[in-house]
Parts: C-alpha cells; sequence; structure tokens
C-alpha cells in the first residue's frame, strides 16, 4: 500500500472493522475489549512468542484496546495486537524499554525476523506507519471526533510512540 494513498481511502481499509468493534463512532462503546481478554483468543500466539524470547503480557484494557506483549532479545520489542481487527504494530525500543520507539516493519536481524514471522503466522497484518497516522473519526477520547489509527487499533489515548 503506498504513500499515494488518501486518507479518505486509507480509512475505509479499517472502517468495517472499526464500526464492529466500537459501534458508532460518535459515541464509541470498549466493552468489546473487556470481553476479548476473558476469551484470551491469542494464548498460543503468546505461547509462540515465549519462545522467541523472555516475554511478558503486558495487557492493559483501562488505557489499549490490544494485546501487549514485551518480548525481550536483542532489544525489546512490542508486541501489539489490536482487539478491533487482524492488526499488529511492533514498536523496538532500547535496552530499558523508555524513548522514542521505532516501528518495526522489516526485520533486521533474526530476532525482529521470527517475532515478525508469529505474528503473520496467526494471522495479523503489520499496519504500516502512513495509515497508523492517519486521522479516523473514532470520538474515542472525550472532546475530540477523531483520533489516529493508532489509537483507534491499539491505545485509545496515545500517539504512535515513534512520532
Amino acid at each position: 500500500m503506498g504513500k499515494s494513498r488518501s486518507a479518505t481511502s486509507i480509512r475505509s481499509l479499517y472502517e468495517a472493522d472499526l464500526r464492529k468493534a466500537y459501534g458508532d463512532l460518535t459515541a464509541p462503546r470498549r466493552d468489546f475489549a473487556r470481553e476479548m481478554v476473558k476469551r484470551d483468543p491469542y494464548a498460543a500466539l503468546l505461547l509462540d512468542l515465549s519462545s522467541t524470547g523472555d516475554t511478558e503480557d503486558d495487557t492493559d484494557i483501562n488505557h489499549e484496546v490490544a494485546f501487549t506483549y514485551f518480548v525481550r532479545g536483542s532489544r525489546l520489542l512490542i508486541v501489539k495486537l489490536s482487539m478491533v481487527g487482524p492488526y499488529a504494530v511492533v514498536p523496538a525500543f532500547g535496552e530499558d524499554g523508555h524513548g522514542r520507539g521505532e516501528l518495526i516493519s522489516r526485520p533486521a536481524g533474526p530476532f525482529e525476523s521470527r517475532v515478525l514471522d508469529v505474528v503473520a503466522a496467526h494471522g495479523f497484518r503489520l499496519v504500516p506507519a502512513e495509515h497508523l497516522e492517519t486521522p479516523v473519526p473514532v470520538a474515542v477520547v472525550p472532546g475530540r471526533a477523531e483520533v489516529s489509527l493508532y489509537a483507534a487499533l491499539f491505545e485509545p489515548e496515545a500517539e504512535p510512540p515513534w512520532l
């Protein structure tokens, strides 16, 4: 999906999943996150991730609409699996896990390659930065009619960590 796509065409790629999860996008509900955590649909993926490095579940449905897994190898990767649809992001951070992240779209080494392979094998699509930075009309933050696609798919109150 090239950079020539307009914001409207990018939004249209995700609209059906956003509506299915949130319902009315002007008054979105987030109860789907609690239901997803109860079902624990990604237990097998978490087990597979643990074979790539030291793995920790850091899912927080109070602030996210994604399952979040820390995977430590040559550096810290944070695997976020959206509860909205089959979407994933994998930002990398330094050893301390702080600072500005780097969105991984292509592996820089064998550790990252194994992590991305696990995510893909479980049916998730990595969302490109251009898409994640696009505003979408989902009012998940009080007083705002739109947020970034990253916020709508993963962390409603957050901006992409690589910006």
